[in-house]
């Protein structure tokens, strides 16, 4: 595990800067916050009114007295994603407009269903949605999960073609998905300008710079400018370990490596 967060100036006050904000851009991604508030529970044997407190989550409450305990609905939310299929997790967003991430929200709805075969399938169709002109939207998924509640002897695939009339296609590998630095596509367009190449090739040449192994099964930048890993399941746990070990964010885990590679081109 490391180091204690509260001992880790940095990653405490990633935390800090993820959680109680409406900034868009921010250093963790929702399933890493979730992960990080639940280990620092366990490291401070901290109430959730009390990390409530620490972190500046439950404010809007109508506090009476000055006395009463914060509201914890918003960081039981975080606790909710612990729940959630590791397959898309880090496909997870902050609903910033056209990132082709799923929403923090939609998240938390299917989190709260108890399998995780579920929580894949309706994830997967939500993130193939994202790029299309009718994405899947949070009352969709409210109705599909209400629906997976009421009717849990039928496939959620059956549901899920019956409310949105599409068919869902299951997806094997896990999704990371991830903001580039600015300095980073800076270079990483210039290269492209010089050697006339498909964004696609160059990331796929980076990582085959760094990753010797097929750890990466697939790489690419999104229109909106979101970088997308797709990876085997054993080769995401690895990786997953890695970074975590490191004490590192995965956006910075990514960018480092991707950054490192690109020294050379």
């Amino acid at each position: 595990m490391g180091n204690l967060i509260l001992d880790d100036l940095d990653l405490y006050s990633d935390l800090l800067s993820s959680v109680g904000t409406h900034d868009k851009d921010r250093p963790l991604l929702p399933i890493e916050c979730s992960d990080m508030i639940v280990r620092l529970k366990e490291e401070t044997g901290e109430s959730w009114e009390q990390l409530s407190k620490r972190l500046g989550l439950g404010k809007k409450r109508k506090i009476k007295t000055s006395s009463a305990p914060p509201d914890t609905a918003q960081i039981k939310l975080f606790e909710k994603l612990q729940n959630l299929s590791r397959k898309n997790a880090y496909a997870l967003g902050w609903g910033r407009t056209g990132d082709g991430k799923i929403g923090f929200t939609i998240g938390c709805l299917v989190a709260s269903l108890p399998d995780k075969d579920a929580h894949d399938i309706i994830l997967s169709a939500v993130l193939a949605s994202q790029d299309t002109d009718k994405p899947i939207l949070k009352t969709d998924v409210i109705n599909i999960c209400n629906r997976v509640r009421g009717s849990p002897e039928k496939p959620v695939e059956e549901i899920i073609e019956y409310v949105l009339k599409i068919k869902p296609v299951t997806e094997i590998l896990h999704k990371i998905g991830i903001s580039p630095y600015t300095d980073f596509l800076v270079k990483f367009n210039q290269i492209l300008s010089e050697k006339q190449i498909s964004s696609k090739e160059l990331l796929t040449k980076l990582i085959h710079k760094i990753f010797k192994n097929n750890e990466i099964s697939s790489i690419y930048l999104s229109k909106s400018n979101t970088l997308w890993f797709t990876l085997e399941p054993e080769k995401f746990q690895e990786l997953e370990k890695k970074w975590k070990a490191e004490n590192k964010p995965v956006t910075n885990f990514f960018n480092d490596i991707l950054t490192e590679a690109m020294k050379n081109e």
